[in-house]
């Protein structure tokens, strides 16, 4: 026998809050992904190195514009 109209609404409300929960999980793991401040509390050595690289990189094309 085939399931009643009930189930199948309840069905569809459950799969409904499964779908939701899983969307603001996705939400929050782009958020943390997206966020610089994570990395730098994760590998804060890596995100100095990585600006003092950047900082010399643009200083060496910003310099060049004045020769």
């Amino acid at each position: 026998m085939g399931k009643t109209t009930e189930q199948i609404v309840s069905d569809i409300d459950q799969t409904r809050e499964d779908l939701m929960s899983n969307l603001e999980e996705l939400e929050n793991r782009v958020k943390a992904v997206a966020d610089w401040r994570v990395y730098f509390d994760k590998h804060p050595a890596a995100m100095v190195v990585a600006a003092m690289v950047g900082g010399v990189l643009l200083s060496s094309v910003i310099g060049r514009r004045g020769e």
